[in-house]
């Protein structure tokens, strides 16, 4: 409503970026006791210093600002202007996108929401999707770590540390994969991405193999990731052949619980689990 109808978000993109309170309400910018009736104090939090041209873009800003009148008496909050309420719902989100001929729909959540594994597995694949997992690359590209410090992958310390080359590509990743396709007697290219590699283990195992994998594909990810900040946080290094017996045996108790196995001979389902299916 400040700037006719656009939000600030969209006409100063770059600052918010950088901004380090991106959901704030406006009394965290916002001075109230410096307004008595004379130009109002507004304070922008931002991680890094900006460059010439957003630094143009920040006096921009608060010129727009300063014509503010703000009623300290009143207290702010979020508001959702595709909501008649202001409060927002992911049905009528997706309602939305479904309505627009423009939306770019992303098929990743029913790949990975829904699916039938602890919460928190789920919320590490919704951030390696959004390439927000925090290998060595991201955090030294955030500026977290210095860019004095290497950014290569701590298996094999020839390649960056990208969350695709942790998880996918890595030499000592790609071991524990090729295992586990052994374990199933699976046969598979391994794709360029994490995100295609959650398609495959979704509609591309087969009928018979696809409901496992749903379970062993997010339990292989998870234990990459746990054992790689075992290794940098405390010093631990993990077996690749103890890691992958995890790996099965942590599946094997989900499918239990769901009740995709047969039986309840965990030494059956290690070496050949497809004797335990369904």
């Amino acid at each position: 409503m400040w700037l006719n109808g656009c939000v600030l978000k969209d006409r100063f993109s770059s600052l918010y970026d950088t901004s380090s309170l991106p959901f704030a309400t406006v009394s965290q910018f916002f001075h109230f006791a410096s307004y008595v009736n004379v130009i109002p104090l507004w304070f922008i939090h931002v991680v890094r210093l900006l460059s010439l041209v957003n630094s143009i873009k920040m006096s921009e800003l608060l010129a727009i600002l300063s014509t503010v009148i703000c009623d300290v008496n009143c207290e702010d909050q979020l508001y959702w202007s595709a909501s008649a309420e202001g409060l927002f719902s992911v049905s009528e989100a997706v309602r939305l996108m479904v309505l627009s001929n423009t939306a770019d729909i992303p098929s990743w959540p029913k790949v990975i929401w829904g699916n039938n594994v602890p919460s928190k597995v789920m919320l590490s694949h919704w951030l390696a999707i959004h390439n927000s997992i925090p290998v060595n690359d991201v955090l030294i590209k955030r500026h977290i770590l210095p860019s004095s410090q290497s950014n290569l992958c701590i298996w094999c310390l020839e390649d960056v540390e990208t969350f695709n080359h942790l998880l996918v590509h890595c030499k000592w990743t790609a071991k524990i994969w090729a295992d586990l396709f052994r374990w199933w007697k699976v046969y598979w290219v391994v794709p360029g991405s994490i995100e295609l590699f959650f398609y495959d283990w979704f509609y591309g195992m087969g009928i018979k193999a696809s409901k496992f994998w749903k379970l062993i594909g997010p339990a292989t990810i998870w234990a990459i990731w746990l054992a790689r900040n075992d290794f940098v946080f405390n010093g631990k290094f993990i077996c690749r052949s103890v890691l992958v017996r995890n790996i099965k045996l942590k599946t094997f108790l989900w499918a239990v619980n769901l009740k995709l196995c047969r039986g309840f001979q965990s030494y059956i389902w290690m070496e050949n689990p497809s004797l335990l299916c369904f």
